[in-house]
């Protein structure tokens, strides 16, 4: 029986990327989604503990909720969403904070970007993409350098996330949380 996956994220792209994260641990008529949108992170965090309560209620077995760090205090950032979720209460719930923004796992796969945006060649592998300033800007200005192409995370995140590899999405410390709960409860 198909698992029925409800989606809360700051924007659309958001949304494609994970879904397309989800194939990669499930065939696609292994599950269905279903999602609210935040279109920025004031919205999604007041209405993420009513948005994750409908999702349950709507039939959804389990509920992710995708917040970017940003500036802010990643401990802080849990606590508050974490109190309107209540894990306790929704255990198939989980708080994902991919750290400054979800751009920062797709820079994690060179060969991704390589074969995203068809570049003549691989661009430089990233360290530890995590660190970097402003991962959105950062792609951006990386992709125009390489091949004088336009990013727009709208258009090429869910490109992008089709490409990458579990392998390298697993060297970035935010995705380690989402990484575990996949495996060991929803595709076990």
């Amino acid at each position: 029986m198909p698992k029925k996956i409800g989606l809360i994220a700051e924007d659309d792209s958001d949304i494609e990327v994970i879904i397309e994260i989800l194939k990669k641990y499930l065939l696609n008529n292994d599950f269905s989604t279903r999602k609210f949108v935040g279109n920025g992170c004031g919205k999604l965090r007041t209405k993420c503990g009513s948005w994750a309560e409908n999702l349950f209620k709507s039939g959804c077995d389990y509920v992710f909720i995708f917040h970017d760090l940003d500036r802010n205090h990643e401990k802080e950032l849990r606590g508050k969403i974490e109190a309107k979720v209540c894990p306790i209460k929704n255990p198939n719930s989980l708080v994902v904070i991919p750290k400054e923004e979800l751009e920062a796992w797709l820079l994690s796969d060179s060969t991704a970007l390589k074969n995203a945006f068809k570049l003549d060649k691989e661009p430089k592998p990233i360290a530890n993409c995590e660190n970097i300033q402003s991962p959105k800007e950062h792609l951006r200005d990386l992709i125009y350098k390489l091949n004088k192409k336009r990013y727009l995370n709208t258009v090429h995140n869910k490109k992008i996330a089709s490409e990458i590899s579990l392998d390298n999405l697993r060297r970035c410390r935010s995705y380690a949380s989402f990484d575990s709960f996949l495996i060991q409860r929803v595709c076990p």
